[in-house]
């Protein structure tokens, strides 16, 4: 059964018929599976919590590129773990 990433009563009875250690394997591959450059930026914000200015710096992107780089990372990574 797929379900809508964006709705969130959708996500929310999904993650409560996951237990902790289940949710944690599916996020790391749910992570593997995004190219690296998607990847990088998700990790990037969402883990080491630097901001968007910073991510584009270091990796030598504008900063509307780093945002939509950001945005499709965490749309098919939802996507995954939803799927």
């Amino acid at each position: 059964m797929n379900f809508d990433p964006y709705n969130e009563d959708e996500v929310d009875r999904w993650l409560a018929r996951h237990d902790t250690d289940s949710l944690r394997r599916e996020l790391i591959d749910a992570l593997e599976s995004l190219p690296p450059d998607y990847r990088d930026v998700l990790l990037l914000r969402d883990f080491e919590e630097l901001t968007i200015g910073e991510i584009a710096a270091r990796l030598g992107l504008s900063v509307p590129a780093t945002k939509s780089r950001l945005h499709r990372a965490r749309t098919l990574a939802r996507e995954y773990l939803l799927a």
